[in-house]
């Protein structure tokens, strides 16, 4: 009998391939093992890119643009296994931290803070788990915005036959498939809403229908009220509501809601839209952040005009020209994630956590970037060259202090102060990780440098050859007591490192003369 239905049907295998169309065959129950070339797509891929010579910026590409959209495919079919999405995150995890001698390098931060969204204070990674609820919340609001397909019609007459989508409690031993839009309609139900038309087909004590931020249910007590359907809060001709009634049987709050919600003169049959978007249309994007939205309100920051805990004293570190490994660092110093010696004393990486270079304070990363004196030099030089805020701004004064100081700037001279910041960092580590040959002078020049490259305002004698790779001074460190350069009449500058770039104390006086004399306060 096999052999003759082969024949009729011109099949030559009995048997499914172990994956069709890029998705893993689905029969039988869909455990990890299925998708297990997923996880190994993604160990090869990031293992193709070397994190050594890669900026942070460069990872928050690569995380974004390619690990996190390799199962996205997958992930709008089937419910992944959630040690499966574990796992993914995992390898993202250690790739974005970094691992040495096949042991990952120190966390700073949560994983779960760097998932929140950036106007909340993180880097704007997925979590998977949420993400695949999000797609899978796409098939179940197709299965309502197309019943007549055929898909639709076929799954209405084996899963719910007497019943409707949102309202039919479903078995638990549906296939893999069936299962994957359950667990999508479990999210698309806290974001749908009906739009009252003539109110026949709402119910008014179970069903979303009020249009507000927080419940879009009636919180008020049904009690011994016996209406049912919103078509009975109506008026008699059907266009408006009954004011009456809405205050007799509704809470102050909810009537209010209910008589802002404007009737359509023609009395169309009522509808469901998606509640998330303005234009009542469903998006993975808007299902996702509802879904972030559920998980971390309880946690957040919430206020009454941010509900989801967003501010937008945020968006100052990420706006502006700067290039964005300059933002990411920004964001560290925010989040006061930086590698000082303060964190690692913390985690019992350091023995002390008093600065090195001015063993006064403690090692934070306000102390770093501001209060160091090696930091307050360098920005009392860059004083003479930008408009920076006045040292009053300078000071902790909450734990949001960068964040106030960048939203006291204008745009011009926030871009200056992280720029400033980040220098003043990669100077700080030059001296405790590194050889320490860089001058403040070097510093300045390098920040006149790199900020020439990205404005497009060269210098009108020094002219970049590169990023910051203009031709820089000559450094005390470096040629301390050599000859002075011969280059015109007469003329000299002065290179230092105190307030004034013109009446600073002469650290090195290149004296450019014709007879070529050595410079007198050069002498030892």
């Amino acid at each position: 009998m096999q052999d003759q239905v082969k024949l009729i049907l011109q099949v030559e295998k009995t048997v499914f391939e172990a994956r069709y169309l890029g998705l893993p065959t689905p029969l039988g129950r869909m455990k990890g093992p299925r998708f297990q070339y997923i996880k190994e797509r993604l160990s090869k891929r990031l293992k193709d890119y070397s994190e050594k010579h890669m900026s942070i910026a460069a990872k928050e590409v690569l995380i974004k643009a390619v690990a996190q959209a390799l199962p996205t495919y997958v992930m709008s079919i089937f419910k992944l296994p959630l040690g499966l999405c574990d796992d993914l995150t995992s390898i993202i995890r250690e790739f974005w931290w970094g691992v040495e001698n096949g042991k990952r390098k120190t966390a700073w931060i949560a994983w779960d803070e760097m998932l929140m969204k950036k106007c909340c204070g993180g880097m704007g990674f997925r979590d998977l788990r949420l993400f695949n609820q999000a797609m899978l919340a796409r098939q179940a609001w197709r299965l309502i915005q197309y019943p007549e397909s055929l898909c639709a019609r076929l799954l209405k007459v084996k899963y719910y036959p007497r019943g409707s989508l949102v309202d039919t409690a479903f078995c638990s031993n549906a296939s893999a498939t069936w299962q994957a839009v359950i667990h999508g309609l479990e999210l698309l139900k806290q974001g749908i809403i009906w739009r009252v038309g003539n109110g026949s087909q709402i119910r008014i004590w179970r069903d979303p229908w009020i249009p507000r931020e927080l419940s879009l249910r009636v919180t008020t007590k049904q009690g011994r009220c016996r209406l049912r359907w919103v078509s009975e809060l109506l008026d008699i001709e059907g266009r408006g509501w009954d004011f009456d009634k809405l205050i007799q049987i509704f809470n102050p709050a909810d009537a209010d809601e209910i008589a802002k919600i404007k009737l359509p003169p023609r009395s169309p049959d009522d509808f469901i839209t998606w509640h998330m978007e303005k234009t009542g249309l469903f998006s993975v994007r808007s299902a996702y952040n509802l879904a972030l939205k559920i998980r971390t309100t309880p946690q957040s920051q919430a206020t009454s005009s941010a509900p989801g805990g967003e501010r937008k004293l945020w968006a100052r570190v990420w706006s502006g020209r700067v290039p964005p490994k300059v933002n990411v660092f920004i964001w560290k110093l925010a989040r006061y994630i930086l590698p000082t010696r303060h964190a690692k004393f913390i985690r019992k990486l350091e023995p002390s956590d008093i600065c090195s270079l001015c063993s006064r304070e403690v090692e934070s990363s306000f102390h770093a970037t501001v209060a160091c004196p090696q930091a307050n030099s360098l920005r009392m030089a860059m004083r003479d060259l930008w408009q920076l805020p006045d040292e009053s701004y300078f000071r902790y004064t909450r734990p949001d202090w960068l964040l106030l100081l960048l939203d006291h700037c204008s745009e011009l001279v926030r871009d200056q102060l992280k720029l400033l910041l980040w220098k003043t960092w990669a100077l700080h580590n030059n001296f405790t990780h590194q050889t320490g040959t860089m001058s403040i002078s070097e510093a300045v020049h390098g920040l006149r440098a790199f900020y020439s490259t990205i404005f497009e305002e060269p210098h009108a004698t020094d002219k970049a050859v590169g990023k910051g790779k203009a031709p820089c001074p000559v450094s005390d460190n470096r040629r301390k007591g050599t000859e002075c350069q011969k280059k015109a009449v007469g003329k000299c500058t002065l290179g230092a490192t105190s307030n004034r770039l013109g009446q600073m104390q002469c650290r090195r006086l290149l004296c450019l003369s014709i007879r070529g004399s050595r410079c007198w306060c050069c002498r030892t």
